[in-house]
């Protein structure tokens, strides 16, 4: 039987604020704690603040949670992790060094005979006409090669001024929008055959169900420290 966790959010920072520091406790006892009976471990997108790879660089700020995700995949735990809006540049350093599993865009998985659609959300509101855009220039694969010419110690603070901008006008502006976009995303999932569809990018925990299907928007770890379990029979959206 399948026991699987879902996070996404996190946006771990390159500098240890007192509120940085609050938040990479909670989120190392989290991994403590599901160590013990986790079949699969998801992570949907900007767990890193800023995350991009280098030739023969990562930033050094992550190492201990790397550690600790080496650990759970050492022990045993299956580990998903799809790239969001912060971390798309995810390379190949994840898989071959830390045995997770990742994907550039969405991802889908069965667990216990239920079907899950899984994807960061950025990109679906009807609105994001000119993010959809830039997102692509963004990942562009010439453009991505032309950032890593510059060095890290410039291209590093650069991305991470850019992110944490880009953070800001989410929480500022997310209790202007309403969730119907991303609810009829979901029901298309549903038509489609999924029984769970699972995004974050909101940081607004979310649960919806019907005609026995549920969306779940995963949330956030700067303010709501939410997540979602699924134990083989259900799948719940809960808060650390």
């Amino acid at each position: 039987m399948a026991v699987a966790y879902f996070i996404s959010d996190v946006h771990l920072a390159t500098e240890l604020s007192v509120e940085e520091q609050h938040k990479q406790e909670r989120l190392n006892q989290f991994f403590k704690t599901i160590r013990s009976d986790a079949t699969h471990l998801f992570i949907v997108g900007d767990f890193f603040d800023f995350w991009f790879e280098y030739k023969y660089v990562i930033p050094k700020a992550y190492f201990i949670f790397l550690y600790a995700l080496k650990e759970l995949s050492d022990a045993g735990v299956e580990i998903h992790y799809l790239a969001g809006n912060h971390d798309f540049a995810l390379g190949t350093f994840l898989d071959e060094y830390v045995g997770i599993k990742t994907w550039p865009e969405e991802s889908t998985i069965e667990l216990d005979g239920k079907k899950f659609y899984l994807f960061h959300g950025d990109g679906i509101a009807k609105s994001d006409g000119p993010y959809r855009v830039l997102r692509k220039i963004l990942r562009n694969s010439v453009n991505q090669k032309l950032f890593r010419w510059l060095h890290p110690d410039m291209g590093i603070p650069f991305a991470r001024l850019a992110s944490g901008t880009s953070r800001s006008y989410t929480n500022q502006n997310n209790h202007l929008r309403d969730e119907s976009d991303y609810i009829e995303f979901a029901r298309n999932k549903f038509a489609e055959g999924f029984d769970y569809v699972l995004m974050g990018h909101r940081h607004n925990p979310l649960e919806h169900e019907e005609n026995g299907h549920k969306y779940i928007n995963l949330g956030d770890w700067l303010q709501n420290f939410t997540y979602a379990s699924f134990d083989g029979e259900q799948l719940k959206l809960l808060s650390w």
